[in-house]
C-alpha cells in the first residue's frame, strides 16, 4: 500500500448476519432500522475509537414480507446488519469473535421483535471485515471504501480517468461520485463514457 493510501480515511465495516425461520411476520416491514441508545457515542466508537460496541443501531432488511416466494411455504428470510469499524481501526479475529457478535445481534432482535428467533433458526450465517477484505479485496475490510469527508468528496475523489497513466480507468465505490449503490453504477457510467469519448 503506497503512502498516499495510507494517509487516506476509510469508511467502517459492516457486520452481516443473514438469517430464514421458521415462520411469518406482516407486521415487521421490508426494510426497518433499530436505533439503539446511542447516537454520537456510537459513531464515535466506530469511526474514531475502533471500539466494538456492545450497543447497535441495526438495519434489517425482511424481503419475503413483500415477496413470499424469497423463502419456501411457511417460512422467512431476514438480513440484519451492524456498522463496524474497520480492521485498521479494529484489527480483531472475526473467525473468533463473529459466532459470539451474531448472537448478541440476534438476541438484539429477539428482545424487540421476535422472542423465539433462536429457535425459530433454520439456517444463517454471518459476513465480517475480514469477509470483506478477502472475498472482496476491500481495503482494511471497509464495506464503503474512502469515507466521504470533503477532501475526500466529489472532485477529490479517485477520478474516474487516471490523470497521469494514460487508458487507466477506475470505477467503484473509491471513486467519484461515491460509495453506495447509485454512486457505484454512476461511477461505472461516468467511467464507461470516458472509455467511449476516448476510444473516438
Amino acid at each position: 500500500v503506497t503512502d498516499k493510501l495510507k494517509k487516506k480515511k476509510y469508511s467502517p465495516s459492516l457486520f452481516v448476519v443473514h438469517f430464514g425461520l421458521k415462520g411469518s411476520w406482516p407486521g415487521i416491514p421490508h426494510h426497518m432500522i433499530l436505533l439503539g441508545p446511542r447516537y454520537k457515542g456510537l459513531l464515535d466508537d466506530i469511526y474514531d475509537n475502533g471500539v466494538l460496541p456492545n450497543d447497535f443501531s441495526l438495519y434489517l432488511h425482511h424481503p419475503t414480507v413483500t415477496d413470499p416466494e424469497m423463502a419456501p411455504e411457511g417460512y422467512s428470510t431476514f438480513y440484519v446488519l451492524a456498522p463496524v469499524p474497520h480492521q485498521g481501526k479494529l484489527p480483531i479475529d472475526w473467525d473468533e469473535m463473529g459466532p459470539i457478535y451474531k448472537k448478541r445481534i440476534l438476541d438484539e432482535i429477539g428482545q424487540r421483535l421476535i422472542p423465539d428467533i433462536h429457535e425459530r433458526i433454520v439456517t444463517s450465517f454471518h459476513y465480517t471485515p475480514q469477509d470483506f477484505g478477502t472475498d472482496l479485496n476491500a481495503h482494511l475490510g471497509s464495506a464503503f471504501s474512502l469515507e466521504p469527508l470533503l477532501t475526500q468528496s466529489a472532485w477529490f475523489r479517485v477520478h474516474n480517468r487516471d490523470d497521469v497513466i494514460e487508458n487507466l480507468y477506475f470505477v467503484g465505490a473509491g471513486t467519484h461520485p461515491g460509495a453506495g449503490i447509485p454512486g457505484v453504477v454512476g461511477s461505472a457510467k461516468a467511467t464507461a463514457e470516458l472509455m467511449i469519448e476516448d476510444m473516438g
